[in-house]
């Protein structure tokens, strides 16, 4: 049976230039992919259900990177991540 939903990976774009990189499941965000805002900053990470869920990556504004556990819209025990 075919249907007209996202599954697999794949690459979306928004109206609002925002773009998404990764795995969809039923049109959803799902396992890993990155997300980047219209602002530049990105999350790098896992995904369930358009959330982000578990661990990942977070580069803000100034290019700072934040690692940790995100649980829907929490960050949980977030860590600087510094190259030396």
């Amino acid at each position: 049976m075919e249907t007209d939903m996202m599954n697999g990976r794949g690459t979306l774009t928004h109206p609002s230039g925002a773009i998404y990189s990764g795995l969809f499941r039923d049109n959803m965000y799902h396992g890993k992919g990155t997300y980047r805002f219209p602002d530049g900053t990105e999350y790098t990470g896992t995904f369930n259900n358009n959330r982000f869920e578990g661990e990942g990556e977070f580069t803000d504004s100034q290019g700072l990177v934040w690692t940790g556990m995100f649980h829907n819209k929490a960050a949980l025990g977030l860590k600087l991540k510094v190259n030396m």
